[in-house]
């Protein structure tokens, strides 16, 4: 079998979890060896798989009086963690016969790719959203702090698409991915899309009426859409309206206090849960009225698939990579994201309970189908050994 040399700085979340996914079904099909620099979220290995650590020190970002230098100390994280992936390179061009890279915190394509002179393929989660699409998200709030952070951004680019240019050949996972991919990078990519386990997130009986409520579930950051579930939610008569149950594993500073507030002043009863374990999680997906996905353009979305699994309906806005995986009507709602059509459309859920079951199990029955775990790990292998 093929050595196959697998690096990644991922953080904790979805994308570790498709990580971990893709790992179990490769190791059949290659030698792995996981590289990845301290930092990174670990994922679920396969027992023969080996691992590498490599040291990488400037992680944590400077607070207090030293602050104000944030700007030059995040240049110096960048160029420290090229160093880390010039020595990984070193590593995995001597000991493996290819390369996949996923993405990494520092920057989305890793400049390992660079560096590489064994055949790659760079599975492109995403791309730094920050700088393509600064229209949602922001780093900064003010003139002059992005002012000061434009000569990291301008590095962070170069060094981005350096390494996409780099990589043999990129994998990504949904049509709007492909799409701006060849937008962004002007190159062509191949999708590989994940699944779910549906044997661990399947449905259960649902709970009393009364205790319904409507579930987000994503890092609470401002394109997030957690926003947008609450506004919505604020438009359903008071006598009906669910509680909205928040399920998160990072946060920007102090944003969930800012969602408290918002809705506290809108009525609407708020739960934020974070760091819960996976059967927590499945249990309050199964326990859903539905589960809302307001992100703003996602490149992929596990949470509507997980959700879907269980038995529960999705409600998700009609954008990115929730289109390749909800059917409009049949396994789930997609909408404008105006408030009050999302809440109408919870309504309709609420009010009809029979179209409401058969939503669910047609969803159900879509991931068991087509979101097939397996299926997605075969599709990267045969990509892997075509190289």
């Amino acid at each position: 079998m093929n050595r196959l040399a697998v690096f990644h700085m991922l953080p904790s979340g979805g994308g570790i979890r498709v990580l971990g996914q893709l790992l179990y079904g490769l190791a059949s099909r290659f030698h792995l060896h996981v590289h990845q620099p301290e930092g990174a979220c670990s994922a679920s290995l396969p027992a023969d798989v080996r691992k590498t650590v490599h040291p990488y020190r400037l992680w944590k970002r400077p607070g207090g009086p030293l602050r104000p230098a944030a700007p030059l100390f995040l240049i110096l994280r960048l160029l420290s963690f090229k160093k880390v992936c010039r020595k990984a390179a070193d590593e995995i061009n001597s000991t493996a016969d290819k390369a996949l890279v996923h993405n990494c915190m520092p920057v989305a394509a890793a400049p390992i790719l660079q560096y590489l002179t064994i055949p790659s393929v760079y599975f492109c989660y995403e791309y730094p959203r920050h700088i393509y699409e600064k229209d949602i998200i922001k780093r900064t709030n003010t003139a002059l702090a992005e002012a000061a952070l434009t000569p990291l951004l301008l590095l962070e680019k170069r060094i981005d698409r350096r390494s996409t240019a780099a990589a043999t050949r990129i994998v990504t996972f949904s049509r709007y991915m492909q799409s701006r991919i060849e937008s962004i990078y002007g190159r062509e990519s191949s999708i590989v899309r994940p699944g779910v386990d549906s044997t661990f997130f399947h449905p259960e009986a649902k709970a009393t009426a009364d205790r319904l409520y409507i579930l987000s579930v994503g890092a609470l950051w401002p394109f997030k859409g957690h926003d947008a579930v609450i506004e919505m939610v604020s438009r359903l008569d008071s006598a009906v309206r669910p509680e909205i149950v928040i399920v998160s594993d990072r946060e920007y500073p102090g944003y969930g206090l800012k969602l408290r507030s918002r809705a506290e002043s809108l009525s609407v009863k708020l739960t934020i849960r974070k760091g819960i374990t996976d059967i927590e999680l499945r249990t309050l997906y199964q326990e859903a009225l539905a589960v809302v996905c307001c992100q703003r353009r996602e490149p992929y979305g596990l949470v509507p698939l997980e959700a879907m699994a269980c038995g529960t309906p999705v409600v998700a806005i009609d954008e990115g990579g929730f289109t390749d995986n909800i059917i409009d009507g049949e396994t789930g709602f997609l909408f404008s994201g105006s408030p009050e059509e999302g809440a109408s459309l919870l309504m309709k859920l609420y009010e009809e309970e029979a179209d409401t079951r058969k939503m669910g199990f047609a969803g159900r029955s879509f991931v068991a189908r087509e979101r097939v775990i397996s299926n997605g790990a075969a599709e990267l292998a045969e990509i892997l050994e075509s190289l």
